[in-house]
């Protein structure tokens, strides 16, 4: 690209610095996407993590519940469950609007990445 006398055309200056630039560019938007994707992980395995406090908290209550109508049971008593199915079930439920929060945060990273891919180009 140099000239005989090593010597940089005004044309092959110009060349240089956009293919630099288009490089720097390119640079800028893969940190971006970087960065994005570290956030998504995190805020995901913060979500799994509350996820899995709350499975650990149903399986202990669904315990409870066995024991309370056993004990019930053994000593000739009644027993409506219905309360503690309430608790159990609003933990599902819970369960279900962190799934929720789960995929929102995947789509608006995702589309975060793509919108750096596409200011890139």
């Amino acid at each position: 690209m140099l000239s005989p006398l090593n010597v940089i055309t005004p044309s092959e200056f110009l060349f240089r610095k956009v293919k630099k630039m288009g490089l720097w560019d390119d640079i800028k938007a893969g940190a971006k996407n970087v960065d994005s994707k570290i956030g998504q992980k995190y805020d995901e395995e913060k979500i799994e993590s509350e996820i899995r406090k709350i499975e650990k908290d149903i399986v202990e209550l669904k315990r409870i519940l066995g024991e309370d109508v056993y004990e019930s049971y053994s000593e000739g008593k009644a027993y409506d469950p219905a309360a503690d199915c309430k608790i159990i079930k609003s933990k599902y439920d819970d369960i279900d609007g962190l799934k929720a929060e789960k995929e929102r945060i995947i789509a608006e990273a995702k589309a975060e990445r793509e919108a750096n891919r596409q200011a890139k180009n």
